[in-house]
């Protein structure tokens, strides 16, 4: 009797083993397939955004004008881009303000251009400096806003400062 009885505690022992890898199995097969249908099922979130940046004569970043003499070197051409992220079609402007602090800055010039989504549009701005001290060239990003029918600005601003001397 006593084998019969060692018999009975192994297969109950076998049968709760097996009973057990089982269920852990099947709650392994039940995350498994919880996760894949969360990542095939959610839309990947993404992030939409215009981004601009100055560049130099040369279309680097590296040697922007920090002095200039008026009169001899006070012309340059500087290089700005716009890059459309937006996941359509936006019309963008450029404004360029010259700041030498004597009034409030306006834009003394607007680039406007149509960018299609992935799109980047680069353009050359020549600059003349014409007074002497620390001036400021401002370059802002807009878009046309079609719910409102009126430009809008991102947010997105650049400065440059230039000291101007006399000869």
């Amino acid at each position: 009797m006593e084998k019969k009885i060692k018999r009975t505690e192994k297969a109950s022992n076998s049968i709760e083993e097996r009973t057990i890898i089982i269920t852990i199995f099947v709650a392994i097969a039940i995350m498994g397939t919880v996760l894949v249908a969360q990542m095939v099922l959610e839309p990947v979130q993404t992030e939409y955004f215009s981004a601009m940046y100055v560049l130099d004569s040369e279309k680097q970043a590296e040697n922007y004008p920090k002095t200039v003499i008026l009169g001899t070197n006070s012309t340059f051409t500087l290089w700005v881009g716009v890059e459309n992220q937006n996941g359509t079609t936006v019309d963008y402007s450029v404004q360029l303000m010259l700041d030498d602090g004597s009034s409030a800055a306006e834009p003394v010039e607007c680039f406007n251009r149509t960018v299609l989504e992935g799109e980047t549009w680069e353009f050359p701005v020549t600059i003349n400096i014409d007074h002497p001290g620390n001036n400021k060239i401002i370059f802002e990003l807009w878009f046309f806003n079609t719910t409102k029918n009126e430009w809008d600005y991102t947010g997105t601003r650049l400065n440059l400062s230039v000291e101007a001397t006399q000869q």
